[in-house]
Order: structure tokens, then C-alpha cells, then sequence
């Protein structure tokens, strides 16, 4: 699989608003991103907007909205950039990923508050740091991991997730992650701009 480190993709905000009259909510991610990636001068900056569903994913909505209205999802990077993939290629693109706030290389992030869970493990009182902070697993919620959707990223531990997420380009549809990981949105907006990212060398 081919990573590519944090120098495409350098910013990232996230501006939840709730639609009027329903459950969900509508969240506008600003990218910014270099088409040429020896090029500076190419940079440009992109608006994608996002449903989340929270009817489906309740807990992983309810963390991802109180994480961006904190400001942890402000300029930072996708840290994992996943294009062509020669060892899989029907999942060609796969999928960029970002959130880690706090170290910013995919090692670090948590949850927005204490969800029941210290590192992936069922708790009944809150962690003991704010670091140890997972949410429970919402995977068997009847979403799949079409094009264009949002996923909560996690190690392979059940209820890992924390702040990490993933988008899904179009063309992709990796179906190995279904069950798995938690699809809480979808892309309604802006989703060609994800192939653009994933197609820069």
C-alpha cells in the first residue's frame, strides 16, 4: 500500500450546522491541497460538505461535532494519503485519512469526552487521562463503505475509535472495512476533490 505523508493536504476545518427540521447534521470541511505537488503556487482550497447521520452512528456524530466545535480538526494534516494501490486495486483509490489533533502522524487522538470506553476497554467511571478517551464500535449500523462516505478510523481492537477518520474517494469501494469500522456520513458535496488528492504524486 502506498502512504503518502502530510504534504498534500495541510489544512482542515470542520463547521458543523444543523439542518432545520432533522436529525442529522451538515458539517462543510475546508481542504487545501497542491495539485502539483512540486509546484507551491498550486495550492488550492476546496469546501466539501458532509451529512452526518446521527439516527445511525449517534455516538461517532455526537464526538465528531463536539471535536470540530472545539477546534481540534483546524489545520491540521491527512497524514495518510492511500492512492494507487498496487496490492489492491479494486480499492483504487482507497482513502485519505486524518484527525490525529494531537501528534498530527496518525499515532495520537481521542475521543471528544468520556464515552464509556478507556482504550478500546468498557469502563464504568472515566479514564484516568483524557488521552485514553475511545468510543464504542457503531459498525453494524446498515451503512457501507461506498464512494464518498466518512468512516472513524481505529486500531484493530474493538471500540479504538477516537478522533482519526477517513474519507473515501469516488470509485472506491472497499468492502473489507464493512462491519468494521463505522460509517457515520456521506460526502454530498465536493467528493471529486478527494480523487484529486489521491492522484497528486
Amino acid at each position: 500500500i502506498v502512504v503518502a505523508i502530510g504534504l498534500i493536504l495541510v489544512a482542515l476545518k470542520l463547521v458543523p450546522e444543523q439542518l432545520a427540521g432533522e436529525s442529522d447534521d451538515v458539517a462543510v470541511m475546508t481542504l487545501s491541497f497542491l495539485t502539483d505537488s512540486n509546484n507551491p503556487s498550486s495550492r488550492q482550497s476546496v469546501d466539501i460538505t458532509i451529512e452526518l447521520y446521527r439516527d445511525d452512528a449517534p455516538i461517532h456524530v455526537d464526538n465528531f461535532v463536539k471535536l470540530a466545535q472545539r477546534g481540534e480538526y483546524s489545520n491540521i494534516i491527512f497524514h495518510r494519503i492511500i492512492g494507487d494501490n498496487s496490492q489492491t486495486p479494486e480499492y483504487d483509490p482507497f482513502m485519505i485519512q486524518g484527525g490525529d489533533f494531537q501528534n498530527q502522524d496518525g499515532t495520537g487522538g481521542y475521543a471528544a469526552e468520556f464515552y464509556g470506553y478507556c482504550d478500546g476497554q468498557s469502563s464504568p467511571s472515566p479514564c484516568s487521562s483524557e488521552t485514553q478517551f475511545t468510543i464504542p464500535d457503531e459498525a453494524d449500523n446498515g451503512l457501507l463503505h461506498d464512494e464518498c462516505v466518512i468512516s472513524m478510523a481505529k486500531t484493530s481492537a474493538e471500540n479504538t475509535g477516537g478522533s482519526q477518520f477517513f474519507l473515501i474517494p469516488g470509485d472506491s469501494n472497499p468492502t473489507h472495512l464493512n462491519g468494521v469500522h463505522t460509517v457515520f456520513g456521506t460526502i454530498t458535496s465536493g467528493c471529486g476533490y478527494l480523487t484529486q488528492i489521491v492522484e497528486v504524486p
